[in-house]
């Protein structure tokens, strides 16, 4: 039977590399866009577009085998007496939603702010700077949400394994050591049996897609097979906890707000709040 030691060290392994592999991608899709692209011509934007689509594409299929291949040896280690399984990569990623999420946060948002400037009552030399600072705004959120669009292949084939797998309990959401506020409210929903199993808690957690995820997350999925043993489920508990003390225990439009204010300030120095001071 594995330990906990080992169930950590594989799924700590396989979430840093998924992450190194979209970060590497992200990388050279922004910085094609800074040195190259000249935002306000849609010949140079296509062309950019062409030639990394394809790439994010690529990386994206990468980490979806990287998730299947560590699906199938986490299931061999946590059940090792099971008829073994060797877990599939899930098809998703569409080129067309990928191409105009990077039109859309680079240079369509570069454009807007550009018309914005040119209302301002600035020099020219103001207004250069203005556009350099719009086009390196850009260029993050482009890396951005490269690493969303690169992860999710390793995030779906790993919901998708948690839920045809009949041992599989269902699945948790791995996070980074001390995750922003939105993960950390994700993460609260612990063991996760289906697509719609928290619909009720908060119209935040809900919508298209089962990973819920900001640009740049680096959140990973875990299947569950011994809940009372599994350290990445135990993580979760306090984030849980945290959740039904601030904002499922008032409910209402504020329970978000809640939450983060109590988060935040948990982050910032360890302090627990009451509901009432999270809710003043």
């Amino acid at each position: 039977m594995a330990t906990e030691t080992d169930v950590r060290r594989l799924t700590t392994a396989y979430r840093t590399a998924q992450v190194r592999r979209a970060a590497v991608i992200a990388t050279l899709v922004a910085a094609y866009y800074r040195s190259k692209v000249n935002p306000e011509d849609p010949a140079a934007v296509e062309r950019w577009l062409d030639l990394m689509v394809p790439k994010v594409l690529g990386r994206h299929d990468e980490v979806s085998r990287m998730a299947a291949k560590y699906a199938t040896t986490l299931r061999a280690l946590e059940v090792p007496d099971a008829p073994r399984i060797d877990f599939t990569p899930s098809d998703g990623a569409v080129a067309e939603q990928i191409r105009t999420s990077l039109a859309v946060v680079g240079p369509s948002d570069y454009m807007n702010k550009m018309r914005q400037v040119e209302k301002l009552n600035v020099s020219e030399t103001q207004a250069r700077a203005l556009m350099k600072d719009a086009k390196e705004t850009t260029a993050r959120k482009i890396a951005a949400s490269t690493v969303r669009h690169v992860q999710n292949g390793g995030r779906q084939t790993l919901i998708d394994a948690a839920q045809s797998d009949h041992l599989a309990l269902g699945y948790v959401r791995v996070t980074k050591d001390k995750p922003c506020y939105f993960c950390a409210m994700l993460a609260s929903r612990g063991l996760i049996f289906a697509e719609d199993s928290f619909d009720a808690s908060d119209p935040r957690f809900i919508g298209p897609g089962s990973a819920k995820v900001h640009d740049s997350c680096q959140c990973s999925m875990k299947p569950v097979y011994v809940k009372e043993t599994d350290p990445f489920f135990k993580e979760t508990e306090k984030f849980t906890s945290m959740w039904t003390d601030w904002g499922a225990g008032g409910g209402g439009p504020m329970a978000v707000t809640r939450f983060r204010r109590g988060y935040e300030r948990w982050l910032k120095d360890g302090t627990i709040l009451t509901w009432d001071e999270v809710n003043a």
